[in-house]
């Protein structure tokens, strides 16, 4: 039988938790409403109510209503929708309140990440450029980079249009020697666009001067490009799928203006004219006019008309070297369109399914993307398969959590023949008069006289169709913001990724040609590259009078790069079966190379903003960057820059302006460094050997060299 000491420690607790709940279910305020528009009283869907400082997230529906919970009376409302001006309120006092929005003619009030933090688009002093992520869609492409062309001012992009190539980013131009690409952040983390899927991209900014880069220092000359990506957002689970499917089609017509086999043999009598020689041709015959055969190869045997005996057609042999290449090929009279032999219809897609969703205390996005592009150019093509997840938590109401993870894998082998024996070239250099194929199928080209020295270009991709390139790639990053003393923010931020690669080219006899291989090769390499950003920051802001809007930003960084790789090559296998294509089964011509780099970057930077009633802002900003590419005393640098800015339009002369929606007079001076054109391991190795450039046989004897070096930078 309980006690009354019992009974009485039982209420009190019973009490207790009393007092707990009530404490806990009164934490927590619920608010509802509605939106609509001033100027019609339209209800406004899918505005977006935010409680400031946390990720509750809520949606107005079809009829603007909202509900959404607040953590406590504190609590301050952000109301937003695209088009409209933004609205904050406090919550204290009531549970409903109704906001009627204010349209906008521009997107002032847009939130743009352009640094380390994020600053509305009216506030900017610096020269940035935010692209259209929606235009970037008008345009399937393999990445975000190619699809760039033309969206932002004062940035140029060029690709080779091979699936899977990079393209080389110019912002304002050549602006130096050597390395002028753009630095590329995402999500907070140095990275690229090469692979990123589009259809999850939330914004892409493009910092182009000094006032906007100088944040990034050392990196930043060469311009700067933010991408944020999408992520969850409080609300009910959705799943969208986002796909297309079209066809590439390579130039028609005749794009190089080339003649046709009579046009070639007219040409070519011309030229003999005009030069004083005998006009005369081991294909074309000699006399006034040029004829031509029937056929232009009979075993090394160049312009014969007429039939081939039965005694040539059993010497036919492209397989057997040891017995001598015999090869019978007819003349193409009409011209063989080179070009479109090589390039062809070729198809592309992209299928995207999205699953996002959460609530007040997380929420969470899961993306799947495939993307396959199979290029206008033979046996080019780009297969990714690639994931997105990412996650955020109120751990409490001022603390956050979450990660962004980004995985994928790719299929691409590349052409990396951009000399003068690429495809390209040869297809305008190889003769119309040349078939593809000789009369039983073997590879046609320039082995007879008379003919060249190119080489058959279809030949050359299609034995290109085996090899490999394959990579996989892990990006992603994990975060940690509080909140405290009212106006300040903590982050502290982790990231970075790590990818694996292997190639390998096989490398045929040739028979057709003027000039042929004479061994099969084989080559692969392999290797691993990883990178970390390790960023902790804390920002001030505050509205003092309701006038004077004040943001200081203080932040250390460190980033650090390592890779290694290795490769090796063989000639002479006794076998083109893939099966055996590995070094060992290779007979002579051994080589081999590895390469390793390593390079750090530590950093301090701070950044101050200060607008006084929306009309004149300054901003400064100053940067230390200690980078290991360079000598113990050239080390350090200090990279400052100074913006400010007068919104003219929100003078009282200007309000019987009404074709001015904005204006705003803008400045900046700074100073940004380049360190990407120094070799990591420049400041510890300027010279290195290798047998083909520094080793040298000393004693004639022919047994051995000795080894020797060379500078190999400044």
């Amino acid at each position: 039988m309980p006690t009354k000491i019992n009974l009485l420690v039982r209420s009190y607790l019973l009490a207790l938790f009393l007092v707990f709940f009530c404490f806990s279910v009164s934490a927590q305020k619920s608010v509802t409403g509605k939106v609509t528009s001033k100027v019609n009283g339209q209800p406004i869907s899918g505005a977006t109510i935010m409680v400031r400082g946390t990720t509750i997230v809520s949606l107005t529906n079809n009829d603007g209503v909202y509900s959404i919970n607040a953590p406590n009376d504190k609590s301050i409302l952000v109301v937003s929708v695209v088009g409209f001006e933004t609205i904050e309120q406090s919550v204290s006092g009531k549970n409903t309140y109704s906001f009627a929005m204010v349209e906008t003619t521009s997107q002032l009030n847009e939130v743009l990440v352009t640094g380390y933090s994020a600053q509305r688009k009216k506030d900017i002093t610096g020269s940035v450029s935010v692209v259209n992520v929606k235009d970037l869609k008008a345009v399937p492409a393999g990445s975000p980079e190619q699809m760039l062309q033309g969206r932002a001012s004062g940035l140029n992009v060029i690709t080779s249009g091979q699936p899977g190539s990079g393209s080389n980013i110019r912002i304002r131009g050549i602006t130096s020697f050597g390395n002028v690409d753009p630095l590329v952040i995402v999500d907070g983390v140095q990275g690229s666009l090469s692979n990123l899927n589009v259809s999850e991209i939330e914004s892409i900014q493009v910092l182009k001067d000094a006032g906007a880069a100088s944040i990034y220092g050392v990196r930043g000359s060469n311009g700067v490009i933010v991408v944020t990506t999408k992520k969850g957002k409080s609300g009910r689970a959705s799943v969208t799928y986002d796909a297309y499917i079209g066809t590439q089609r390579p130039a028609g017509g005749n794009p190089f203006n080339l003649l046709g086999t009579q046009g070639m043999a007219d040409l070519t009598w011309l030229a003999l004219k005009n030069s004083g020689q005998t006009q005369s041709h081991p294909q074309y015959g000699s006399g006034s006019t040029p004829v031509i055969p029937d056929f232009i190869n009979n075993g090394g045997n160049a312009g014969i008309s007429g039939s081939i005996s039965p005694a040539d057609l059993a010497k036919y042999n492209t397989t057997d070297f040891s017995k001598g290449i015999y090869q019978i090929v007819a003349a193409n009279k009409t011209g063989t369109d080179w070009f479109h032999q090589i390039f062809q219809p070729a198809a592309i897609q992209s299928h995207t399914v999205t699953a996002s969703g959460g609530n007040d205390k997380n929420t969470y996005l899961f993306s799947l993307n495939y993307f396959n592009q199979q290029g206008t150019e033979l046996g080019t093509y780009l297969k990714r398969y690639s994931a997105r997840v990412n996650t955020s938590f109120n751990i409490k109401n001022n603390i956050r959590v979450g990660e962004n993870l980004y995985v994928f894998t790719r299929d691409n082998p590349q052409d990396g023949n951009q000399s003068e024996g690429n495809a390209i070239s040869m297809s305008y250099r190889e003769q119309p008069i040349i078939p593809v194929y000789d009369i039983n199928g073997g590879f046609a080209g320039t082995a007879a006289k008379g003919l060249g020295n190119a080489q058959n270009p279809v030949a050359n991709r299609l034995r290109t169709f085996d090899n490999k390139g394959n990579s996989w790639t892990v990006q992603g990053n994990l975060y940690v913001e509080v909140d405290f003393a009212k106006h300040f923010t903590a982050k502290t931020q982790f990231g970075g990724s790590f990818d694996n690669f292997y190639f390998y080219n096989y490398g045929f006899r040739t028979y057709e040609n003027a000039e042929n291989n004479g061994s099969n090769s084989f080559s692969e390499n392999a290797g691993y590259n990883r990178q970390y950003t390790w960023t902790n920051t804390i920002k001030y802001s505050n509205v003092f009078a309701g006038k004077h809007a004040v943001t200081v930003l203080a932040g250390i960084e460190a980033v650090e790069a390592y890779g290694r790789g290795v490769g090796g090559g063989a000639l002479g296998f006794f076998t083109d079966n893939p099966n055996f294509r590995v070094l060992s089964t290779g007979s002579s011509g051994f080589t081999n190379y590895s390469y390793a780099y390593q390079n750090a970057l530590y950093s301090q930077f701070a950044k101050a903003d200060y607008a006084f009633n929306d009309k004149y802002l300054l901003s400064a900003t100053v940067r230390r960057d200690g980078s290991s590419r360079f000598g113990p005393d050239k080390r350090f640098g200090i990279f400052p820059s100074f913006a400010a800015g007068w919104r003219i339009s929100r003078e009282k002369f200007m309000n019987d302006v009404k074709w001015v929606d904005d204006l705003k007079i803008r400045g900046s001076w700074g100073k940004l460094g380049n360190q990407a054109n120094v070799n990591p391991s420049n400041a510890f190795s300027q010279y290195g050997g290798s047998p083909g450039n520094s080793y040298y046989d000393i004693s004639g004897s022919s047994t051995g060299s000795q080894q020797g070096f060379y500078a190999t930078r400044i």
